[in-house]
Order: C-alpha cells, then structure tokens, then sequence
C-alpha cells in the first residue's frame, strides 16, 4: 500500500471514491451524492490542493484508490495554528484492516512539519462508533457536540467535534 498526496492527475480517481463515499454513508458527510455528481472533473481537479498546507492523502493498493483524507490548514493570521482534517473515507471492503489509522498517522506527521500548526480538528457524526474509536485512540479528545447539525430523510445527526493538540 502505498500513501501519498493526490494531484491534479489524480482527479477522476478522487471524483470516484468521495462520490463513492457520499453515495455508501451519506449520514456521515455534509455535503450530498447529488450535490457532487453534477461536478464535472475540472471542478474535481481544482479541488485538489497543491500547496504544504493544504493536500489530499490517498491510499492505494494495484494503483486503486482505497481511502482518502483532507488536511486544511487556516490561511488567516489569528487562525493558522488549527488546521481540519475532513472528508476521511476508506472503501468498504478495506475497512478494518489499518488503513484509516495509517492516513491519520501521515497526516499528523505532516501537520507537525508544518511549524504554524498546533492543533487538528475534525467533527464526526455522533453514532459513527468505529472512527470515532480509532480518533480516541489516537489522542483526539471530543470538545463539544452540535445538535442536528445533519439532517438527511427527515433523520437528524448530531455532530461531535475532536481536537488533537501536536504542538
């Protein structure tokens, strides 16, 4: 398995594991499958960061992208030591097998070569039991709660914030 940050070439394989990802658990994510569908590939690629502070990591087995997520550090002055960590999603049949903890762990690593930032961020939907035990067992301490802050089908999620403090 290999982990690295995604590139401008890499947009029609990021277009198809995060529709992938909306369309498997749409509970967890705030933006929707048919909000994104209609994106066309461009749109796709000038998402895809190429700066330090801000990439997207994929992981990839036989050149198949198998997981992602997105690290954003905050631009603005007062703000630059917090940087979030969004969009984390491994593909079904991997999951349970190391892949999440092993994007996490390259994004800490990079987020600590970067000397502004001293603080991770991420929210993640309340009853997602397993991500939130990998984000605990990485040191991510849960900081607040956000009460229907997703609803989807007429079904409300509530929202729980974490923070990893790496400086």
């Amino acid at each position: 398995m290999i982990i690295r940050k995604l590139t401008k070439d890499d947009a029609e394989d990021y277009r198809q594991i995060r529709l992938e990802a909306l369309y498997t658990n749409p509970e967890s994510f705030g933006t929707t499958y048919d909000e994104e569908a209609i994106k066309t590939i461009e749109q796709f690629r000038d998402r895809i960061p190429v700066g330090r502070n801000n990439f997207i990591l994929g992981c990839s087995e036989d050149k198949d992208l198998i997981g992602i997520v997105v690290f954003q550090q905050e631009s603005r002055i007062k703000l630059r030591h917090k940087a979030y960590i969004t969009s984390m999603y491994v593909k079904q049949e991997y999951r349970g097998k190391g892949i999440a903890k092993l994007l996490l762990n390259e994004l800490i690593e990079k987020a600590k070569a970067i000397n502004e930032v001293e603080i991770l961020l991420l929210d993640i939907v309340k009853n997602i039991f397993l991500a939130k035990k990998l984000y605990l067992s990485l040191g991510f301490k849960i900081y607040g709660i956000e009460k229907m802050a997703y609803k989807l089908n007429n079904q409300y999620f509530d929202l729980e914030f974490m923070y990893l403090q790496i400086k």
